[in-house]
């Protein structure tokens, strides 16, 4: 109840947050980047504005006007603004296709065209239509990516295998939310603590980017909470509900104008869960303001709260799967097998432009989090603060006449982490086994530089320095009686990338990038459950080879962006369990990770005035071929042996049709390959074949009030899979069997008002 208060009253007090009415335009592109330079003409008046780096224009009218809008990449476009208000356009490309995507990738801020590497994006449109409950649809899209959810809120995710050291949770791979870390300095990420009401924009870099981002050699999700097509004067309410007990409720208020923005949002999912012991229950609060003291000039404040909880029904054996693929494990009822992890989030942030090529961007940050979990084994309990921040300067430059830009950077985290092992009495939290202090030391300083020597070719050097420490003093040790105090102070890593991309045309563009990339340990890896300290446990280190081609074709109706790659990894991760039923961790030799991933998309109908308004498709392939390359532990050889928790073959379709009147339906089915579970290969999960079915719905809008119908039907054909198995489980303990055939709908309104 004091949560609900809560946000009324910050919903009350921010209306009066703004003090001038004025009349203004956003204008967006397809994946809601701000439209520069676009002109913006009142009609009937010899007004006339150009929209600037944001895609903001001011508009100087005294009653509703019509506007016609021209770019040269866009669709002209006539709409009728209302005085005293903020409206968010967003403008139909003249074509649509991957190479002209804007990404940010290695922080160059251009075409997809221009960038070598493999760089994806998610926009706001593809999130609401895919299952608005999780990110599993959305991100499974993409090819090179597996998203797991082993229970509900249990998620993991795998970027060109790098899940073989995560038993669960997010490792290997750097997430950024709002162009900070949300990756402690640890290694450990909590994606799940985020509503998809935090999320509205995802890129995914595959592969190493150490020399940008630091340690992961699986890759980096960069996720924004609001993108600039959510800024407008609104306030929505929408509703859900589906099958297993999912019931969500959120609240997302906007209030925009010339000089500054403010959006909160609040957010509740709950979920009986489909198999028993497997409920969960998160909160989430969030609030952005965004300070424009001028057009070159923006000042940023966040602040994020969640709380979540969640049952862990954990991993069954083939034969209890056979019997009852919805039972949990024994003993996790019992034992109160569950998460419990509330979260703080405060960023302040500023980018600025200045002189006439310059532009920095800033942010720090400070995070607190109190994090319990009794386990069938044992009962944790961790405390963890964290301050950080990050900086990055850049500037255009011209070099012996020609073209040229570079950034420079650095990114620094300090954590200090409480954390206490008990023994678990029917749930309750027994005598302590150990307490351990530590602290993590993380910095990063970076540098890129780009230039185009000759038409079209551009060239790509960066550079960085990574260091990490851990500072573990182990308080108390009822397991081995012996208290004592470790240092693990890895070495300095330098990370080098060169990558070079060429236009050949309008129409096709090729690349190829090399990269070295590391991966430390985190700390969950090197201060294990049954209390023992990894201290032999070494870095992860590697060499990436990539080629990418991307193009259009059929009068650009159909695009594709194709990558080959090859990644020579030294001093692997791996997981295993021990006797015990407790996951430990060792260095696996040497991997070689090749692989082929095309993404295709097509646009076959775009026309306003049919039935079928859009007609558009979309298929992923994914090909990978990874296998230890030496590897052997305690007298067993499992080199040439695949690598764990990677299917070779995925392949994704997805068809996307708008219909008039508001109606928007799209199909997917995803197919993936057994997947081989233990480092012997001698257990593999089942093949499987997944269709879903998902719509929404705009009722045509009146005056200020929208409403949106959405739904669909996840596992249309009820097909026995699981999604999240455990690897090199003790006792075969493999399997975290998926939901079947399951439903869910629910309604939004968005109600859209004056300052």
């Amino acid at each position: 109840m004091r949560f609900t208060h809560f946000i009324i009253i910050l919903l009350l007090l921010s209306i009066s947050f703004f003090a001038k009415a004025q009349t203004g335009i956003i204008l967006l592109g397809k994946n809601a980047e701000p439209v520069e330079g676009a002109l913006v003409f009142v009609l009937g008046t010899s007004q006339v504005k150009v929209s600037d780096q944001r895609g903001i224009v001011i508009l100087e009218i005294t009653e509703n006007s019509k506007v016609n809008i021209t770019h040269v990449g866009f669709k002209t476009t006539e709409i009728e603004i209302a005085v005293d208000s903020w409206q968010t356009i967003s403008l139909t490309p003249n074509t649509t296709n991957l190479q002209s995507v804007k990404v940010e990738g290695f922080l160059e801020n251009t075409d997809l065209s221009e960038q070598a590497g493999a760089i994806s994006t998610i926009g706001l449109r593809d999130l609401q239509r895919s299952d608005r409950s999780s990110l599993v649809q959305a991100v499974n899209a993409i090819p090179g990516i597996r998203f797991e959810e082993r229970a509900g809120a249990s998620y993991r995710i795998s970027i060109r295998g790098s899940s073989v050291r995560s038993p669960f949770g997010v490792r290997n791979i750097k997430v950024y939310w709002n162009d900070i870390p949300f990756t402690e300095p640890g290694g450990n990420t909590f994606i799940n603590l985020l509503d998809l009401t935090n999320i509205s924009g995802i890129e995914i870099i595959k592969g190493p980017a150490s020399s940008i981002y630091g340690a992961g050699t699986g890759g980096v999700i960069k996720l924004k909470s609001t993108v600039p097509g959510d800024l407008n004067n609104s306030i929505q309410a929408a509703a859900t509900a589906g099958s297993y007990g999912m019931n969500k409720a959120d609240l997302i208020f906007n209030q925009l104008s010339e000089k500054n923005s403010l959006t909160v949002k609040a957010a509740i999912q709950k979920a009986d869960g489909y198999r028993e012991h497997n409920a969960m229950d998160r909160r989430t609060l969030e609030m952005d303001a965004l300070f424009f003291p001028s057009s070159k000039q923006t000042l940023s404040v966040s602040w994020l709260y969640s709380n979540l909880f969640y049952e862990i029904p954990g991993a069954l054996n083939p034969l209890q799967r056979s019997e009852n693929r919805r039972q949990s494990r024994p003993g996790s009822i019992d034992r109160n097998a569950s998460v419990d992890n509330q979260y703080w989030l405060v960023k302040l942030g500023q980018e600025l432009e200045w002189g006439r090529a310059w532009k920095g961007k800033m942010s720090i940050f400070g995070s607190k989090m109190d994090f319990e979990n009794p386990f069938i084994l044992d009962y944790k309990q961790d405390e963890q603060d964290i301050l950080g921040g990050r900086m990055e300067v850049s500037r255009n430059v011209i070099m012996a006449g020609l073209p040229a830009s570079f950034v420079v950077g650095t990114e620094l985290q300090n954590s200090s982490f409480l954390g206490k092992n008990f023994g678990n009495v029917m749930g309750q939290a027994d005598t302590i086994n150990f307490e351990d202090d530590i602290s993590a030391k993380q910095s990063i300083l970076f540098g890129s530089f780009k230039i185009e020597p000759i038409n079209d070719l551009f060239v790509t050097a960066g550079l960085s320095r990574n260091t990490l420490n851990y500072d573990i003093n182990r308080l108390v040790d009822k397991v081995n009686n012996n208290p004592t105090q470790f240092n693990k102070a890895f070495e300095t890593v330098w990370s080098p990338r060169l990558g070079v991309s060429k236009k050949l045309n309008k129409d096709l563009s090729v690349h190829f990038s090399v990269s070295q990339g590391f991966s430390p340990p985190t700390t969950t890896e090197v201060r294990t459950n049954e209390g023992s300290i990894n201290r032999d446990i070494q870095p992860e280190k590697g060499t990436n080879y990539e080629w990418n081609i991307r193009g259009n074709l059929l009068g650009s109706r159909l695009s594709f962006d194709m990558a080959i790659f090859r990644f020579d990894l030294k001093e692997s991760i791996s997981s295993y369990t021990n006797g015990d039923g407790v996951v430990l961790f060792r260095n696996a030799g040497k991997n070689t990770q090749q692989g082929l991933e095309l993404q295709v998309n097509g646009e076959w109908i775009k026309d306003e005035e049919q039935t079928v308004q859009n007609l558009s498709t979309s298929i992923s392939y994914t090909l990978h071929d990874f296998e230890y390359k030496n590897y052997v532990n305690d007298g067993d050889d499992f080199s040439g042996n695949a690598l764990p928790g990677t299917a070779q073959k995925v392949v994704t379709l997805q068809v996307n049709t708008s219909f008039i009147y508001g109606l928007d339906v799209k199909l997917s089915y995803h197919y993936s390959d057994a997947i081989p579970l233990n480092d012997a290969n001698t257990m593999y999960s089942r093949p499987y074949n997944l269709w879903n079915i998902n719509y929404n719905y705009l009722i045509p809008k009146k005056k200020k009030m929208q409403w949106e119908l959405f739904g669909g039907v996840n596992n249309i054909f009820d097909v026995d899979y699981s999604l999240g198995n455990d690897l090199n489980a003790f006792g075969n303990r493999y399997f975290q069997p998926a939901p079947g055939r399951n439903y869910y709908f629910g309604a939004r309104l968005k109600l859209s008002y004056r300052d």
